[in-house]
């Protein structure tokens, strides 16, 4: 009860927060602050800091040990709150007031800003700035919650008190803007599924209940935002009045969202509000009369309007009661600064999260979509800008348009677009900037659209101020929008939150008077649906004809190219809702859209019936012509007809029945093509204005594609009861197509046979796909950025986009952080890559510079000009506290994961591989590219690993020139049939089993008699206990069946069928389904395991025991003893943690047996490692810090003093390479600082 009336205590003193008294009461009573009340000097303070407050600040309060904890008060003399303002001044106070909580008020001392700055000991970094806002409009429930938590009674306290280290750690958590925003989620998550059932009761429409539960509490979401403007009769807290309004005019039950909501929507926000709804009161009917005219679509009645639905009052006052609690801005946070409320960007990660149609909302990752974080967002558009205006205005000025993209800080803002002005360059730079365009093929929730649309607004306003322009902030942002912003999502939910996300970052600089707004005859948003597109940005097919890049085929007649322009120009007026447009609705835009596709196939068609009957003229009169094939992705190539060569007759047939055939295929798609609905997304025709010019492409493609494993991907557009096996198997050579015929010379792609030459690996992930077709979107000057899983970076179905990439684009950038995840929610790990556009018409870029980016610290803290100034001047490996990059010359890395074929004539044995060059004379060795790993060598090696390659050149050798590599027991899902644990001997040649693996609701377990000679003992969880290097035991048997079953086994097979455990992924393909695979046969001498943690250990296996859960290696050389001694060696767990797989999010190092195999490794084989082997093979192998003698796991800088056999071993080895003691000491320090990085970074979004 005492916490309840506490709570309201402090909830009334922010209710009624003017003047500086309720401040005193705050602190120096309720939460328990001492009183100071002392100005401080803001003698020697720049002007930025200086000028925006009306006096000097106050050391309001203080707390802790030694007063050590301060509030400081600030009142600016402005009558609103700008963050840009506050910042320089918290700046300025912090260097001498490292623990506080910052408070602002504007001069009239109603509004207020509670800051905190996150606490890091590095005060250099660019500091995390989080805000509470109090004031009238605000809604104080989370506000009251947290500010609650600073009281100093009610923190922890030591023997000495409470430190201000442990104060500032309250507050930090206090200001957690991600608790808010789970909190929210989880509540919201509540209501979501709760209208969603409610709405599939009614309707049965799991699909259309799905739609429009988020449609509706997307139109509610958006009445909390601008309401927040006071545009609704000028009432902060509107929609509490017109639901307490409904109330107490005792309307008929459960018509409020009819009678009310509806009105609201589909009337007042459409300038269609009318006097005759006698039910509403009078200040309601003046509040809707006088309501701004939206549209936008919206507030527009569409085809989820059509069906009746009924959202009772008892559902609304859920949702109102929800809506209630939390504080909504409209303002979207930037990396530095965070407000403690609900905004446009935490609405985008609870949509992200409401993804599927499903029961269960968590199963957002079958569909592969997670939010990017605010801070890579902006890390990403900011390089991609710079890249791209770079490539417009010039190299030479890169330093400097960093300089100006990269100014957060007032200060910085202004001393950047003096350097500008000083080059005379704005005028340069504000015409490149007005003309960029950005694309994001995967847009999801918008986020990287908002992101781009705030940092390019910041640049033309600063531009603006420069040239003098008289832009309003309301319509320039409405510009570039319209020019500059386009998404495609395939989701369409995705697509409606993306343009609730604009509309709102539209409507915050829309500083209109309430008066004008209704008057307006343009409405206030402008129509989103020609820039954010729903549709498959992949496959653009119908009836098996590929639609893409329509304007690049010659066969398209000049009366379809005048259409094409005339719908750009629509579209540019229906964007703008201008009454000369020549479309009322997007339904009548969407309508010209299919007759242009009917016209094009049915030019199509009359070009292949031409051509069919030149060729039957040609047969007749025997007269040779050569005709031209209709140029247009996806038909047959027939040959050419030559009068020299002479067709024979069945050629002209066979040629006249393949145009036949594609004629066939194009009446189909026609057929196919009735409604809108039947409209594919194709990007020539969706985004006519971009593919329409010279140069057609985008300026920048950008974005975070879908994370899908190849095993799951699928048509989205199909429902989950409708995608199967071979549908599967069809969009996935959809895909294969549509980047063959994308890249057509790359993949050597033959239309007329489907076939490539160069396959795209069928095991490739989606995000592979979007690589590759987002490339082939870009202008000739164009950037792409991406932030995706690293995976592709070292495993097999990565090097066809490696060695395209290597041949055709500049890879400027890849960059990892190995101090922070960037998906919390997401088993991944990522990496964010900046490229060129691709040149394909020849290998122009092998020249180019590469260059690998591993930082140390988050990304928040390294958004600095003067670091990415660094990265992009790097000529050598290069390693400061903040970052290693590793810069080197694409036809090096091109060079370094080729295979040499030596061709028969030539007998000459050489290692190096010569690139061919334009014009070169053909090689006599062909190198063919088979991959490397760019993830394990150019970002996570250590200096020491490149000093070892030196070093021990002489002894590199692929491992699989000492073992054959067999892969690990695999039994599909029947484990538990094959694997027995519970095993007795009865007597000599009789086992007694038990196997309790029953996969029945009433499966009895199996319990009887197995003869000796079936059970083959297996090592399973043997050596999670027993962590040596020598097996000498087993924990477990396999069922061998070798031959006929005898009758014991009989009945145990018959009991493992009863289970199903003939119908496993294995066992369905096998006959007799039982039948032992290799590996349940033989084991091998040792054993490899298939992922590593904070062991390295590699066993031998002397008996040849069958193991489960290991890979397996048969030596090819009788020195079993010294390979198993090397394997265990520092030296291989070095290599082992630099070049395998951290793609996975959790921690683990992954490993697959062809790359262990293919390993470059300097190999020592000495007599000196049969003693050391002795020494350690039969005691217990430990972590890295125990086997290092390290007690702290934390840090790598505690002195190293390995195990006394440990160090034997490794040293035999160290000294056949000739490292020196340094250099030894470099290899312990990096395995253990790899392996630290590696598991702490697992963490890093936990804390």
């Amino acid at each position: 009860m005492a916490d309840i009336e506490y709570k309201k205590t402090i909830f009334e003193i922010l209710n009624n927060f003017k003047g500086i008294e309720p401040l005193k009461e705050l602190f120096w009573t309720e939460l328990n602050y001492d009183r100071v009340n002392e100005s401080l000097s803001r003698r020697g303070w720049p002007k930025t800091a200086t000028e925006v407050l009306a006096e000097d600040p106050v050391l309001f309060a203080s707390g802790g040990q030694g007063d050590e904890f301060h509030i400081i008060y600030s009142r600016l003399s402005s009558d609103r709150l700008f963050i840009t303002q506050e910042r320089p001044v918290v700046s300025k106070l912090l260097n001498d007031h490292p623990y506080s909580l910052f408070i602002f008020s504007n001069e009239a001392q109603d509004r207020w800003h509670f800051i905190n700055v996150k606490y890091d000991e590095k005060t250099e970094k660019r500091r995390l700035f989080r805000r509470i806002t109090i004031g009238h409009g605000e809604r104080l429930r989370t506000a009251t919650e947290r500010i609650e938590m600073l009281d100093l009674e009610r923190a922890e306290k030591d023997l000495f008190g409470q430190s201000p280290l442990a104060i500032q750690q309250v507050h930090d958590h206090a200001f957690d803007v991600e608790a808010v925003t789970k909190q929210f989620f989880d509540e919201y998550k509540t209501v979501f599924k709760d209208l969603q059932n409610n709405l599939k009761s009614q309707s049965k429409d799991k699909v259309w209940a799905h739609d429009y539960a988020l449609q509706f509490l997307n139109r509610v979401m958006f009445l909390y935002f601008i309401q927040r403007k006071g545009w609704l009769g000028e009432d902060s807290e509107f929609l509490r009045s017109f639901w307490e309004s409904y109330q107490k005019t005792e309307q008929p039950e459960d018509t409020f969202f009819e009678q009310w909501l509806s009105v609201l929507f589909f009337e007042a926000f459409n300038n269609k509000f009318h006097g005759g709804h006698r039910h509403f009161p009078k200040e309601i009917k003046r509040a809707l009369a006088t309501a701004p005219y939206l549209n936008g679509g919206l507030f527009q009645k569409n085809d989820l309007d059509q069906k009746p639905a009924k959202i009772t009052d008892v559902r609304f006052e859920q949702l109102f009661a929800f809506m209630e609690k939390y504080n909504f801005t409209i303002s979207e946070d930037s990396p530095l600064d965070k407000e403690v409320a609900v905004d446009p960007e935490m609405i985008g990660k609870v949509y992200e999260s409401l993804v599927n149609v499903s029961d269960e909302v968590d199963e957002r990752g079958d569909a592969g979509i997670f939010y990017t974080p605010r801070t890579e967002i902006d890390l990403m558009c900011r390089l991609s800008l710079v890249d791209n205006l770079t490539n417009h205005v010039g190299k030479k000025y890169k330093d400097l348009i960093y300089e100006v993209v990269f100014a957060f800080e007032l200060d910085e803002k202004t001393l950047a677009d003096k350097a500008l002005a000083d080059a005379n360059l704005w005028k340069e730079f504000n015409d490149s900037l007005s003309k960029i365009t950005v694309l994001d093929p995967a847009c999801g929730s918008g986020s990287f659209l908002v992101g781009m649309l705030y940092i390019l607004d910041d640049l033309q306003d600063r531009a603006a101020k420069q040239l003098k322009s008289t832009e309003t902030p309301y319509d320039r942002k409405k510009r570039i929008i319209r020019e500059s912003l386009y998404g495609v999502d395939v989701m369409a939910w995705a697509c409606h939150v993306a343009e609730l996300r604009l509309w709102l970052a539209l409507i915050i600089d829309a500083e209109i008077p309430t008066a004008d707004l209704h008057i307006r005859k343009e409405p206030l948003l402008p129509h989103f649906s020609f820039k954010i597109r729903c549709g498959d940005s992949l496959v653009q097919e119908v009836g098996g004809i590929n639609l893409g890049h329509i304007q690049s085929s010659q066969n398209i007649s000049s009366t379809i190219i005048n259409r094409l322009t005339k719908l750009k120009t629509g579209k540019f007026k229906f964007y703008n809702n201008d009454p000369s447009c020549q479309f009322r609705s997007t339904d009548e835009a969407m309508h010209e859209e299919l007759r242009i596709f009917r016209d094009i196939l049915g030019t199509l068609q009359h070009n292949i019936e031409q051509e069919i009957k030149k060729i039957q003229r040609a047969q007749e009169m025997s007269i040779g012509k050569k005709y031209i094939q209709p140029d247009f992705a996806g038909f047959s190539e027939p040959k050419p007809y030559q009068a020299e060569l002479g067709l024979k007759s069945s050629d002209k047939q066979k040629d006249i029945l393949i145009l036949q055939q594609d004629m066939e295929r194009i009446k189909q798609a026609r057929s196919a093509l009735k409604d809108v609905k039947d409209v594919p997304f194709v990007w020539d025709i969706a985004f006519v204005e971009i593919f329409g010019g010279i140069n057609s492409g985008f300026d920048i493609v950008i974005g975070n594609p879908p994370y899908v494993r190849q095993e799951n991907i699928s048509d989205s557009l199909l429902s989950d009861e409708e995608v199967t096996t071979s549908n599967k198997k069809e969009y996935k050579a959809k895909l294969a197509r549509s980047i063959y015929q994308a890249f057509p010379r790359f993949f050597e792609y033959n239309a007329s046979k489907d076939t490539a030459a160069n396959k795209i690996d069928a095991r490739s992930d989606l995000y592979i796909y979007f690589y590759l077709h987002g490339l082939s979107l870009l202008n000739p000057k164009g950037s792409f950025c991406f932030i995706t899983s690293n995976s592709w970076l070292d495993v097999g179905y990565g090097k066809r986009l490696q060695e395209f990439l290597l041949k055709h684009c500049h890879i400027k950038m890849v960059i990892d952080n190995q101090a922070k995840r960037s998906f919390a929610s997401a088993d991944v790990n990522t990496i964010i890559v900046l490229f060129s556009s691709p040149d394909m018409k020849k290998e122009t870029r092998l020249e180019e510079t590469a260059r690998f980016v591993m930082f140390k610290e988050p990304f928040e803290h390294i958004i600095s000009p003067v670091i990415f100034e660094e990265i992009e001047t790097a000529r050598k490996r290069k390693t400061t506290p903040e970052y290693r990059v590793n810069p080197i010359i694409q036809k090096q890395l091109l060079e370094d994961g080729c295979e040499i074929h030596v061709d028969e004539d030539s007998k000459e044995e050489s290692q190096k591989v010569r690139v061919k060059k334009p014009k070169q004379a053909p090689l006599i060795k062909v190198a063919k590219y088979i991959g490397n790993k760019w993830g394990g060598k150019y970002l996570r090696a250590p200096d020491i690993y490149w000093t070892i390659l030196e070093k021990g050149k002489s002894l590199i050798k692929k491992l699989n020139y000492y073992f054959d590599g067999e892969r690990y027991l695999n039994t599909g899902g029947a484990d538990g049939f094959f694997i027995l644990n519970k095993v007795k001997i009865v007597k000599k040649g009789l086992f007694f089993v038990v196997n309790d693996h029953t996969t029945t609701p009433n499966g009895k377990p199996f319990e009887g008699e197995i003869e000796e000679k079936y059970l083959v003992p297996l090592v399973k969880d043997y050596t999670r206990k027993n962590k040596r290097i020598e097996i000498n035991g087993y924990d477990a048997h396999c069922l061998v069946v070798k031959g006929n079953p005898s009758h014991l086994v009989k009945k145990y097979i018959k009991w493992g069928e009863q289970q199903g455990y003939h119908r496993r992924s294995v066992t369905k393909h096998q006959r007799p389904w039982f039948k032992p695979t290799r590996q349940m046969i033989s084991g091998a001498k040792i054993l490899v395991p298939r992922s590593f943690n904070d062991t390295f250990l590699v066993h031998f296996n002397p008996n040849l025991y069958i193991s489960l859960r290991f890979y397996r290696l048969h030596p090819k050389r009788e020195k079993d003893v010294q390979l198993i001694a090397y394997l265990n060696s520092t030296l291989v767990a070095l290599f082992l943690e630099t070049l395998g797989n951290k793609s996975l999010g959790q921690g683990v190092l992954d490993f697959f047996m062809a790359d262990f195999l293919t390993m470059k490794i300097p190999v020592v084989e000495r007599r000196d490692l049969d003693h050391a082997y002795k020494a350690m093979k039969n005691r217990i192998v430990h972590d890295v810090w125990t086997e290092f003698g390290i007690k702290s796991t934390g840090t790598s800088k505690t002195k190293i003093c390995p195990l006394a056999d440990r160090k034997r071993l490794d040293d035999v080895v160290f000294d056949a390479i000739g490292l020196t003691q340094g250099e030894r000491e470099a290899v312990y320090e990096a395995v253990i600082d790899m392996v630290n990085t590696r598991l702490k970074k697992a963490i890093s979004l936990k804390r």
